[in-house]
């Protein structure tokens, strides 16, 4: 977890899955344990995956590229709303 959830501010579901999806794709866990992963995290909202993905395309880095295709994994899992 961040520094924000320790101090007791609470982060949005968005978040949660940002951090997992960059903490899951600097480890270079496989592809199918971090998609299962991020769909735990998730929990069905699709529009907080959605928007941790369109904050991740601002990263250039090589571990958000992958954090986007994660994401883009599990979009492609959740059910359309």
């Amino acid at each position: 977890m961040s520094g924000r959830a320790e101090k007791g501010t609470n982060m949005t579901t968005s978040e949660i899955v940002m951090e997992r999806a960059l903490a899951l794709a600097a480890e270079d866990t496989e592809r199918e344990a971090a998609v299962a992963a991020l769909l735990e995290s998730a929990d069905g909202r699709r529009v907080s995956v959605v928007l941790a993905r369109q904050h991740l395309l601002d990263d250039q880095s090589e571990t958000a590229a992958r954090a986007v295709e994660l994401l883009d994994e599990v979009i492609v899992r959740l059910p359309e709303v």
